[in-house]
């Protein structure tokens, strides 16, 4: 029994065709359609409509005082209520308007004293008459436009909102004009005259108190010539000892610090800070190069100045006191650097905080008392007072200011941004941008690459280890070395191939569309051709067979 197979292939191809030939008229009526609907499409102007939906939204987009605003807003919303207080949050707009908002988000602009009066009742109808008007101000407000304030109620009381928190606005009045403070802690101030710099401040009175890296060092001659990189701790409380370091080696010493926070405590006359140890006479060292070598180091130098020459903390003076730093110890518990001043503050007096820039990385805090603001209540007993009286006898160094050579807050946010110490954080982020702009390129940087290094033969190596560690060591060279290298050339070439391929979709489908239709007739055609051809049994086919030569008695061996 035969099987005609040319047949069955015949029927499987018939099959093929017809299918394809079902898909092809719903494949040719969407691509009519889609030209028929291609100019309704581009008269449509949807870039404009485009256009036009973006400048709305840009337009219905709070400004940034509107935004400022609206986060002093959301804090009142967060502050406990009080029916001795009708707290709004307040702005002072550049056309010499305020804008005041309730609790509840209720807006109103005042521009006259009559409006002015009217908004307290206004927005917070079952206030009480007596109760006190406590308005929350935005950062432009009070560094840009102070010269509104003179429209306000002056019995107002005023907070300046920054960073998520509030701080309560004094003033101090002279001769000229209004002097302002911002209370950062109940003995803490920073005078509100310069946006940079009370950024500046404010930042680094923010930040978190890292107790474990705060040196104590006691400068006495003599004393050992280098700082170990961690301090030594008491067996019994484990709490970190005072340092003795020589005067004369501290500022070659401060590199074994490195990034730490030193403090030492002296009397600064001018540029001169004079110190006395446990014997001998009173010396002094240059400021500005105890300065220089921290800034050198990457250390934080706090110097706690006293009124009179202090001896040096951990010591002894002539009654066999040990001598200490008053507040100290419980400054070091606090948990941010404005509880740390603040401690060391006389209690019933306040320190006015001044930061500048002392270089591009590094930031120079004064803190010095000041006088002539609110007092603060009474919290002090006599006995302080006569103990302060008679601090050299008790052995307690007295605080009177503070001068300090820091990180500046630029610096230290870099740093905190660091996955690697040694590298800026731009750098950082740069190269792991341009490693994720690299995986766009991929199919065209392993061409690239495999040019410059060609994929490892399994059979150069003895075993599969060798051969999947030389290969493991290839892709990590190409991941993060040759990858981001080469993200500026083979992401927009990749990106513009897979774009151009996309252009071209209409005209390849409507090739595959018309390309189709003639391989689809060519079996016809040939089947037409064959149906044509005269028979094996014809005159003419009988001619070509006698024309060809004959093999005679020729057989071929299979």
């Amino acid at each position: 029994m035969e099987i005609d197979r040319a047949s069955l292939r015949c029927r499987r191809a018939d099959r093929g065709r017809q299918a394809r030939g079902g898909r092809k008229p719903l494949a040719r009526i969407a691509f009519l359609a889609a030209l028929v609907l291609a100019p309704q499409v581009a008269g449509a102007d949807w870039l404009g409509s485009l256009i036009g939906t973006a400048r709305r939204v840009v337009a219905e987009a709070p400004s940034a005082g509107t935004r400022a605003l609206d986060k002093v807003a959301a804090h009142i919303r967060s502050l406990p209520s009080s029916p001795n207080a009708t707290v709004l949050a307040a702005q002072a707009t550049p056309e010499g308007h305020w804008r005041f908002v309730n609790k509840a988000g209720e807006t109103i602009t005042a521009g006259t004293p009559e409006e002015m009066r009217r908004v307290p009742s206004l927005l917070v109808p079952d206030a009480r008459a007596e109760a006190r008007l406590q308005l929350y101000l935005t950062e432009d407000t009070v560094f840009a436009h102070r010269a509104a304030f003179k429209d306000l109620p002056r019995a107002s009381e005023l907070y300046l909102f920054v960073a998520d928190e509030s701080y309560r606005i004094l003033r101090r009045s002279e001769a000229a004009n209004d002097r302002l403070f911002a209370e950062i802690r109940p003995n803490l101030v920073v005078e509100l005259n310069d946006a940079q710099q009370f950024a500046e401040a404010a930042w680094q009175l923010r930040r978190p108190l890292n107790k474990a890296d705060i040196r104590v060092l006691a400068l006495e001659p003599g004393s050992a010539a280098r700082l170990a990189s961690a301090p030594r701790l008491d067996p019994a409380s484990k709490k970190a000892l005072i340092d003795s370091i020589d005067p004369g080696s501290l500022a070659a010493a401060l590199g074994a610090v490195r990034g730490q926070t030193v403090l030492i405590t002296g009397r600064i006359d001018g540029e001169l800070l004079h110190f006395k140890g446990a014997n001998g006479p009173e010396r002094s060292l240059l400021v500005r190069d105890l300065f220089k070598a921290a800034e050198q180091a990457d250390v934080n130098l706090i110097v706690l100045t006293a009124a009179s020459t202090p001896r040096q903390p951990g010591g002894r003076n002539w009654l066999w006191q040990k001598v200490e730093v008053k507040g100290l110890e419980e400054a070091l518990q606090r948990a941010r650097v404005a509880d740390f001043y603040n401690a060391l503050a006389p209690p019933n007096g306040r320190f006015a905080v001044a930061a500048k820039a002392a270089g591009h990385l590094r930031t120079q805090i004064a803190v010095a008392p000041i006088a002539d603001l609110p007092k603060l209540p009474a919290s002090r007993p006599l006995s302080d007072f006569l103990g302060d009286a008679a601090a050299s006898l008790t052995g307690r160094v007295i605080t009177t200011g503070i001068e300090a050579n820091i990180r500046s807050a630029a610096h230290q946010r870099d740093l905190d941004w660091r996955l690697f110490s040694v590298l800026p954080a731009n750098v950082q982020l740069g190269y792991f941008a341009l490693l994720l702009v690299g995986f766009l390129g991929v199919p065209l940087a392993r061409v690239w690459w495999a040019h410059l290094w060609p994929p490892e033969d399994p059979a150069e190596y003895a075993g599969r280890t060798g051969y999947w560690a030389a290969r493991l060591i290839r892709d990590s060279v190409f991941v993060a070395v040759f990858l981001p290298l080469t993200a500026p050339l083979s992401a927009p070439i990749n990106l513009g191939r897979q774009v151009w391929d996309a252009v071209l979709a209409p005209v390849r489908a409507w090739r595959w569309l018309t390309g189709g239709k003639r391989r689809a007739d060519a079996p016809a055609r040939t089947e037409a051709a064959l149906a044509g051809s005269p028979p094996l049994g014809s005159p003419l086919s009988a001619r070509h067979a006698a024309e060809a030569p004959s093999l005679g008695s020729y057989r071929p061996n299979r």
